[in-house]
Formats: structure tokens, C-alpha cells, sequence
């Protein structure tokens, strides 16, 4: 496997910037983020071309709303995504939006001088940072088989300086009875980011496989499904992987356990008609927790 990834990755590496993607990394859908976000293999809801564009081809029309309190309400990240499928072909668009409130921009009474405790440092202004990513879906493909991709342009308001671009994210989607397969590249090539100070950056790929076997559970009319998902960024060295399980019982209520790169996720979901609520918690090691919430129709 390590093999397969150091080719698909050779030439998407060069001129890219470390880190410069991370933006994009908080994830979208409370089902998928309970499962430790590990959903390229999987299309449950919109909010599956986050996690693989090819996903809309398997979705009835839909819409998905997310909200999430990230590190204890110190990152809010909002998520839509529309999805409509047309015989073998489906069109999406999504739209996330991350905002970093309560910065803290400081000076000194006198600027002329070092500080120290007849010059110390005040707060005079509170600011805050957004970034914002629009994704343009498509995809084709059979019942079984399907490909797809995101055209993606983003805008980054850091206050001190911004920025917008534009990215590409390809996927495939392999849909069988008992297991799904999944491939995701994301930013496919290099997706560049140019800056209000006439600097350019550019964001290197992320290429992710993914399993989710389907065990059913007939004689309570419930289902089991995992998957395990493994990530490759680019520009970083080693592998990451993504954990999770999901206990669906009668297609109506749900729990969820995960692990996202150590760090231990689970949530709840409950679907009564063709309306869907699903919620998602994320423990981090060095920072305060996250909740997210999420909401789909059917229509």
C-alpha cells in the first residue's frame, strides 16, 4: 500500500507549502465526525462530498445543515451541502464557513520603549479570523460504480492579511452489498492560495483510501458498519488513520464510536421519515472538546 501511495503522490508534491491546508482539516457531518471521520467510503447524507466527491451519486435529493463548536467554542464551523441526483449523474454544492472569534490584538503605553512592569503589554481591539470554501460537485457512474470530483475557491480573512484560491478534489466510489471502497485525493495537483501581500502558497494533496464493511444484523432488523480510513499528507511523513463504528438499529436510531488520529470520538443520530439528526462529540489531548450537530432532509 505505501507503494501505491508514494506513486499517486510523487507528482503532486512539488512547490507545495506545509500546512497550508490545514483550514480545511475540521470536517463536515456530525455522522461521519462521530465515526472518528472516517467517510470516504461511505454515503449516508450531503455532506459525503466533503469526505469524497464521487458520494452524491448514491444520495436521494437532500439537503444537510452542520453546526460545530470546535476546542471548547474557539473555532465555530458551519457546513451546507445540497445534493441532486438525475438517473446516473448527480450535481452537489456546498458551502463551510470556519470563524475564530475573540483575538486579542496588544500594544505597550509606549511603543518606543521594551515592556516590562512600568510598560506593560494592554489589549486595545478584539478581532476575529474566517475562512470560507465553496464546493461545486459533480458526479457520474452506475448503482454500483462511481467517480466524481469538487471544484473548489476559498477565501481567507486572517485580519493582518488575506487570501483566496481555488482547489480540485477527485474521488471514487466502489458500492457493494456487504462493503464499500472508497479513494479520495484531495487538492489534486497543487491548489494555490495567493495572499493580499502578493505572496503565493500552495496547498499540497491529501490522498485517502477507505473500508467500511456492512454486517447486517436481519433478526433485529439492524446494521453494523465500520470503516477504517488511511491518509496520506503529501507534504507531512507516516500515515494517518481514521476509525469508526456505527450501530444502526431498525434504520431509525443510531450510536457511533470512533478514533480521528488519536483523538476518541462518538455520537448518537435518529432519523424519523425522511428527516435526519445526528450529533458528534471529539475529545482533543491538549485542547477542550467539540460538539457538532447536524441536521439533513430528504425531499
Amino acid at each position: 500500500m505505501r507503494s501505491i501511495f508514494i506513486i499517486l503522490a510523487a507528482p503532486l508534491l512539488i512547490g507545495a507549502t506545509k500546512y497550508a491546508g490545514e483550514f480545511q482539516d475540521l470536517g463536515a457531518g456530525a455522522r461521519a465526525l462521530a465515526m472518528g471521520g472516517a467517510g470516504i467510503a461511505q454515503s449516508v447524507d450531503p455532506s459525503a462530498i466533503y469526505f469524497n466527491p464521487a458520494g452524491s451519486l448514491f444520495l436521494a435529493r437532500s439537503l444537510h445543515l452542520m453546526h460545530a463548536e470546535n476546542f471548547g467554542g474557539l473555532v465555530r464551523n458551519e457546513f451546507g451541502s445540497l445534493v441532486i441526483p438525475r438517473s446516473n449523474a448527480a450535481l452537489g454544492l456546498g458551502f463551510q464557513l470556519l470563524t475564530a472569534g475573540g483575538i486579542k490584538f496588544t500594544t505597550l503605553p509606549d511603543t518606543n520603549r521594551p515592556p516590562g512592569i512600568d510598560n506593560p503589554p494592554y489589549a486595545y481591539d478584539t478581532v476575529g479570523t474566517k475562512d470560507a470554501i465553496l464546493y461545486i460537485n459533480a458526479a457520474r457512474g452506475n448503482g454500483m460504480f462511481a467517480y466524481g470530483g469538487n471544484l473548489k475557491i476559498y477565501y481567507r480573512d486572517l485580519v493582518a492579511i488575506s487570501g483566496f484560491g481555488g482547489g480540485l478534489d477527485l474521488g471514487g466510489m466502489l458500492n457493494l452489498e456487504y462493503v464499500r471502497i472508497g479513494i479520495t485525493i484531495r487538492d489534486f495537483v497543487l491548489s494555490p492560495l495567493i495572499w493580499s501581500n502578493g505572496t503565493k502558497e500552495t496547498i499540497a494533496s491529501k490522498i485517502v483510501l477507505g473500508v467500511a464493511p456492512v454486517i447486517p444484523l436481519e433478526k433485529i432488523e439492524s446494521r453494523i458498519t465500520l470503516e477504517c480510513d488511511f491518509l496520506k499528507y503529501i507534504d507531512l511523513p507516516g500515515f494517518a488513520i481514521n476509525t469508526g463504528f456505527e450501530f444502526g438499529y431498525h434504520n431509525v436510531l443510531f450510536g457511533r464510536l470512533g478514533i480521528n488520529q488519536g483523538n476518541f470520538t462518538l455520537g448518537a443520530g435518529l432519523r424519523f421519515k425522511k428527516l435526519v439528526l445526528d450529533y458528534a462529540f471529539i475529545n482533543h489531548s491538549y485542547l477542550k472538546d467539540s460538539n457538532k450537530f447536524s441536521a439533513g432532509l430528504e425531499f
